[in-house]
């Protein structure tokens, strides 16, 4: 499956809070992952043994002052939703397996081992982003480099499928021309990579943003669970899915397509 890429978030978005959407194999809720019943609806009685993820970071993203000084990405970007939060302890709570890969802002890096590590994980490594390009900021030294931490639960096998001949730091060209809609997005290789090494079939992203998770597990022949809070970039994640699947995605209630749904809500 080619990633046909995320287009642009819609002003009005089709998807609503609450909304299952069914991506051939795949669940996608536009809900709150710190939320049990909304984590428990996604998940429908399955589970997931691995989660990839990238949650906001807690560094109060605002993409104005680039825009304003000509440095954001392709010129779009949007804002992310509780970019001011750092503390997603009560996300990782609801995560029901074993193996976790969670993208997060260095400054926080002592923050998220110490949320992970309260609900049980133990910290196997930490990866790094070696980005071809720095990304400009206001800070004296502009960030070159984005961390993940490499988890397990304690007392909990690694499910490892990978070879041995890995390092720590993953060098990663940006996808395509980088012109995406949601501000943070990564290269699918950060989110398909995780998958490839672990012999683990189910995976979860409580902040699935535009979809990069869902169409890594599409390529790596993995079943992906995904929330989403803002509806529009729920819009996003089903319209790249269809339009790299060649598939339409199904709301779970009705049973009717995207395009069917956007036509009916639209009246």
């Amino acid at each position: 499956v080619v990633d046909a890429g995320a287009g642009e978030p819609p002003e009005v978005a089709v998807t609503r809070p609450g909304d299952v959407w069914l991506l051939g194999d795949h669940r996608l809720l536009c809900g709150d992952a710190t939320n049990a019943d909304h984590v428990a609806r996604l998940f429908a009685g399955a589970t997931a043994g691995l989660m990839v993820t990238d949650p906001p970071y807690g560094v109060s993203y605002h993409p104005e002052w680039r825009q304003a000084a000509g440095l954001a990405d392709g010129g779009r970007t949007a804002e992310i939703a509780n970019d001011d939060r750092v503390d997603w302890t009560d996300a990782w709570r609801l995560f029901p397996g074993n193996v976790a890969y969670v993208w997060h802002a260095g400054v926080h890096a002592a923050s998220v081992a110490a949320q992970l590590e309260s609900v049980g994980f133990g910290i196997r490594a930490q990866i790094i982003w070696a980005k071809p390009t720095f990304a400009i900021s206001r800070g004296h030294y502009h960030w070159k480099h984005e961390p993940a931490w490499y988890l397990v639960r304690e007392g909990a096998t690694a499910s490892w499928s990978g070879d041995h001949a890995q390092c720590t730091v993953w060098e990663i060209a940006h996808d395509r021309d980088d012109v995406t809609e949601h501000s943070t997005q990564k290269p699918l290789e950060c989110m398909l990579r995780p998958m490839r090494n672990h012999d683990i079939a189910e995976v979860y992203d409580p902040f699935v943003g535009s979809g990069t998770t869902i169409m890594a597990a599409e390529r790596a022949r993995r079943r992906c669970f995904a929330m989403e809070i803002t509806p529009s970039f729920c819009d996003v994640a089903v319209s790249r899915w269809e339009r790299s699947a060649a598939a339409e995605a199904i709301l779970e209630t009705t049973g009717e397509t995207f395009a069917v749904t956007a036509e009916r809500r639209s009246d």
